[in-house]
């Protein structure tokens, strides 16, 4: 640092951001002394807390002054600060009785001053700017994911339409959906090449809502298969369950099992029937909902078994007992 028309040289952090201290007058530049308060933090970023102008004069016996010759001093909260204190308090102590003094503290201003950087509040307004272009990308990147997905979704249904789902829609399903891929595709490289994200979104569904009752039949029958072999597997494990149960109960167990079987054949026999263009009239949801059905019945009627004992039994006990009280009397 340097005395400089009356202001101390800024000291400068972070190469862009720095203090300055002062501005500030003295009479007797030579006479000034200093003390600076800085602080060093874990980072290695060296601040200035707090700065004190010291101007000291010190008088003989005579009355003839003495300029001090103190150099600036640099406290950065080391004990070698203290001993100075302590050292200065001792020395002027032991010169009071040859000579006066005069002592002026004065505390400098410590401002901030920006070199060839940012202020905090345009730091502020960068960051703010920085955030809405970030959020401006990300909007652009879903926005081009939405159109990709409906581009590919044309393309991928065109070629359904002619496999995968060509036994499961009628001719009348796909021109419809035909018609409007062709007026999809031809929007999407024309007036909808720049669009919002909830425009494709909109699209999108509104060719779903065509292709959807198509792509449910044709996934529903592979469950409909799944659905209808775990129904017969239940019945066949229940009918071999019941060897072991009284007569009354394993007739009820037998009974469900065959209600259950009856409404199966019954119900697929009607499906067969029907082309596969159609909504189908036996779902695989209601196979399921059949299989809980019986299982439910079946177990109440085996839980009910084990718990309340036989008519039969409780006759032969009460029997069992009187033959004992007889042979007791």
């Amino acid at each position: 640092m340097e005395l400089l028309n009356s202001r101390i040289s800024c000291y400068v952090h972070n190469f862009d951001e720095g203090k300055c201290i002062g501005p500030f007058q003295v009479s007797h530049p030579e006479t000034v002394k200093i003390k600076v308060k800085v602080q060093l933090n874990l980072h290695g970023t060296v601040t200035v807390e707090s700065a004190r102008l010291i101007e000291n004069h010190r008088y003989d016996s005579r009355g003839s002054a003495h300029v001090t010759s103190d150099k600036m001093e640099i406290d950065n909260h080391t004990s070698s600060d203290v001993a100075n204190d302590v050292e200065d308090s001792h020395s002027a102590a032991a010169d009071e009785t040859k000579m006066g003094k005069a002592i002026r503290r004065q505390d400098l201003p410590v401002t901030e001053k920006v070199y060839g950087g940012m202020t905090k509040e345009e730091l502020s307004q960068a960051q703010d700017k920085e955030l809405q272009l970030v959020q401006q990308d990300i909007k652009v990147e879903q926005t081009k994911d939405k159109k990709n997905l409906l581009e590919s979704y044309v393309y991928e249904t065109r070629n359904k339409l002619l496999n995968t789902f060509r036994s499961f829609a009628s001719e009348l399903e796909k021109e419809g959906i035909s018609r409007n891929l062709q007026q999809t595709e031809e929007w999407l490289y024309e007036d909808g090449d720049d669009e919002s994200e909830k425009v494709y979104t909109e699209k999108l569904e509104d060719l779903k809502k065509l292709v959807d009752p198509i792509e449910n039949r044709y996934k529903d029958e592979e469950s409909r298969v799944e659905a209808t072999r775990g129904l017969l597997n239940r019945i066949v494990e229940y009918r071999k369950a019941v060897g072991s149960l009284p007569a009354t109960e394993r007739d009820a167990v037998t009974s469900e099992c065959n209600k259950a079987e009856q409404w199966l054949r019954e119900k697929t026999q009607q499906q067969d029937s029907l082309p596969k263009n159609t909504d189908p009239i036996l779902w695989s949801s209601e196979i399921k909902r059949k299989g809980d059905a019986l299982d439910a019945m079946c177990k109440h009627i085996m839980r009910s078994k084990v718990s309340t004992p036989r008519p039969e039994d409780s006759m032969e006990s009460d029997h069992g007992n009187k033959q004992d009280d007889m042979r007791a009397d």
